[in-house]
């Protein structure tokens, strides 16, 4: 008797009363659990099962007919269990995944541009880069690569006065709407925030500054604020 089990990314399954004589290797108790893992959600029985073995794809069953298999991205086992009726059966697990399969992993880059100002300011102004150097609509920090702007903090020192400042990022001398706010009302005067990628994008050869708007009567300074990019 023969029946087809069903299985979440398990190619095919089948299952046959009888003994198949197939070259065979043991498999480690992390592939083990992972098969089994696939079979009882087909209706079998982990507690069933006696042996788990990886299949050689050179001498496959009668019953697994696959051509052309790439064997570094097919993974065949033959588990050994015992049925409800108490009958020794078989199943064949073929997955589109083995042991051997090396994984893929993404890395991202991730940079920090600082912007400040030492000087006591009462008006609107674009900050100074690391350098020294104030920054303006076509200057600032030049990237290299394509990429996301993801953050900016800010810490800042009120002398006097009543009012916010908007520390906004610019790009090619524009506001791209991703700034901090603090108010002078605020007990500690720093803000910092944080956003997805391709939120605001940016290009090789982009121009980044950061501008400082002032509302209110204030006199200000010692800013620090920090812009993380993403590539």
């Amino acid at each position: 008797m023969r029946k087809e089990v069903s299985v979440f990314l398990v190619l095919l399954v089948l299952i046959s009363a009888g003994a198949f004589a197939q070259t065979a290797t043991g498999v480690g108790d992390d592939i083990s659990s992972y098969v089994k893992g696939f079979i009882e959600k087909g209706g079998i029985n982990g507690s069933s099962v006696g042996k788990v073995t990886e299949i050689d794809q050179a001498n496959l069953p009668d019953d697994v007919e696959i051509k052309e298999i790439d064997k570094n991205k097919v993974g065949i086992y033959e588990v050994n269990y015992t049925s409800d009726s108490g009958n020794e059966e078989s199943v064949y697990v073929i997955t589109y995944a083995t042991q051997k399969l090396k994984q893929k992993t993404e890395s991202k880059n991730t940079q920090i541009f600082v912007f400040g100002s030492n000087t006591q300011n009462s008006e609107s102004k674009f900050l100074d880069s690391s350098t020294g150097v104030q920054t303006g609509e076509n200057v600032g920090y030049v990237m290299m690569h394509t990429g996301s702007i993801t953050g900016i903090s800010s810490s800042l020192s009120i002398s006097e006065g009543d009012g916010k400042l908007e520390i906004k990022i610019y790009k090619n001398g524009e506001d791209t709407g991703f700034e901090n706010l603090i108010s002078s009302n605020d007990n500690k005067k720093v803000d910092y925030d944080l956003q997805s990628e391709n939120v605001v994008n940016y290009e090789s050869g982009d121009v980044i500054s950061v501008y400082v708007e002032q509302q209110g009567n204030l006199k200000w300074s010692n800013v620090i604020t920090s812009v993380e990019v993403t590539s």
